[in-house]
């Protein structure tokens, strides 16, 4: 569901992980055969998450950002699930959502006994904490697909042949990863949200016990992997007039683009979770043969909350930002004219990469008058104020222990890159895309002059 899809396309690096779990979920179905209660024992149903069968006009294939799904080009509908075989949980709770109950109850309750067997009812301890508890949907999410993945077939062996045994998420890095990305800021970021999460999960469990003792059988590791797959597959939709997050296999292995080709949410039956070509795509109003399938995680979002919590950056990305501290020297002193026509005169160059680096300036530009009002040209921009700028990039650049020739050597070495672990490889590639990006913007200082 993104731009490089590190999560699919690297699957095969969590094989041991994925072996881990089949054998606890081996141990855990083998207690249940010897006794215990029916309502928690795996279904006998077969009923699966086949992509084949809930793509309707695109296809899975390897595209230049990894596994993704692409266009056929003769229908608008590219893939569907029946709402009632997803995991999906309130957006929000407690007063003015009790509307949602009855709506996502009736999934469970309901709808997986159809689609999965009597078996894979849900204790309604969990379903109660879906729709009711005061935490986080990701971390209710996360409750309902640790107990389906440990539970029902459908649910685990999807997880096991689609979904990554290991998720490449900054927040999951470890001492040797963090220190990879070579920014003591987002590191901070990195361990807080680590922590939060973690924190979160077990005031969630301690709340409610019950809940706690319906998830006895899952191990802390087995959870810590849901969680992480509901970080990063997790979608919004409405059941009825209620916002909703959902899981729908096959659908989430759409990528991640701003300029995204498609969109998704509930069909207007209520009855299947869809994914159609978005008539405002780039591409054009009806979708194209072989046009990959990209959906937006939202429009703002920048390198670092796409690598910390997704997995990935994207090398195209106009939200990237620039360390404030480069920017700041020029607040309200350079002239946001300036800034429009430095841009400009780059972009018509060809430098398409400085004219990104320096609309970061124009949140911080002084501001002209309203349209309509004449007012003199504004004045030229102050070499010094220039300068301080350009010396805040030196001290940058000067501060981190790599420079960019230093970054691209060591990912065109194929050993070097071997011996690396994804994480380590994302962050080395995110530090080279800020460095390139704070270069581009010196580019921008010297068109600004």
């Amino acid at each position: 569901m993104r731009a490089i899809d590190a999560r699919v396309s690297r699957a095969r690096e969590g094989t041991v992980t994925v072996e881990r779990r089949r054998e606890a979920t081996r141990r855990r179905e083998g207690r249940a055969r010897r006794g215990g209660d029916a309502s928690c024992r795996a279904s006998t149903k077969t009923t699966s998450f086949d992509p084949e069968t809930a793509l309707e006009h695109a296809r899975m294939d390897e595209g230049v950002f990894g596994r993704g799904l692409f266009a056929t080009g003769t229908g608008e509908v590219l893939a569907r699930m029946p709402v009632n075989a997803l995991c999906c949980a309130p957006a929000a709770t407690g007063e003015g959502a009790s509307a949602a109950e009855g709506s996502v109850r009736a999934v469970y309750e309901r709808g997986w006994s159809e689609h999965f067997g009597a078996d894979a009812m849900m204790p309604s301890a969990i379903v109660d904490f879906v729709v009711r508890a005061p935490f986080a949907k990701d971390v209710r999410l996360t409750a309902a697909l640790a107990w389906a993945t440990t539970h029902v077939p459908a649910w685990r062996e999807y997880g096991e042949r689609v979904v990554p045994g290991e998720f490449d998420c900054m927040y999951l890095a470890n001492e040797e990863e963090l220190e990879a990305l070579q920014d003591p800021e987002i590191r901070v970021m990195a361990e807080r949200s680590k922590a939060g999460y973690e924190a979160t999960w077990n005031a969630a469990m301690e709340a409610f016990p019950e809940v706690k003792a319906a998830l006895a059988d899952v191990d802390d590791e087995h959870v810590a992997w849901c969680r992480s797959w509901v970080h990063t597959r997790a979608i919004s939709g409405k059941l009825g007039d209620v916002d909703c997050a959902f899981l729908a296999p096959t659908i989430d292995l759409a990528n991640h683009c701003v300029e995204s080709t498609a969109k998704y949410g509930v069909s207007e039956d209520g009855s299947h979770f869809e994914l159609t070509w978005n008539q405002d795509a780039p591409e054009g109003a009806a979708p194209r043969a072989d046009a990959e399938v990209f959906i937006s995680y939202g429009d703002r979002m920048n390198n670092v909350l796409l690598m910390l919590h997704y997995g990935f950056i994207d090398n195209n990305n106009r939200n990237e930002r620039l360390p404030m501290e480069l920017i700041a020297p020029g607040a309200r002193r350079v002239h946001e004219s300036r800034v429009v026509d430095a841009c400009k005169a780059l972009a018509d160059a060809g430098d398409s990469e400085a004219a990104l680096a320096g609309s970061n300036l124009l949140m911080l530009a002084a501001r002209g008058p309203p349209p309509g009002v004449d007012a003199p040209p504004p004045p030229a921009t102050d070499p010094t104020v220039i300068q301080a700028m350009r010396d805040a990039v030196t001290t940058h650049l000067a501060s981190r222990p790599t420079a960019v020739a230093e970054d691209e050597a060591l990912l065109a070495d194929a050993d070097a890159v071997a011996a690396m672990s994804p994480r380590t490889r994302l962050a080395v590639r995110y530090r080279l895309a800020q460095k390139k990006m704070i270069h581009a913007f010196d580019r921008f200082l010297t068109a600004l002059a």
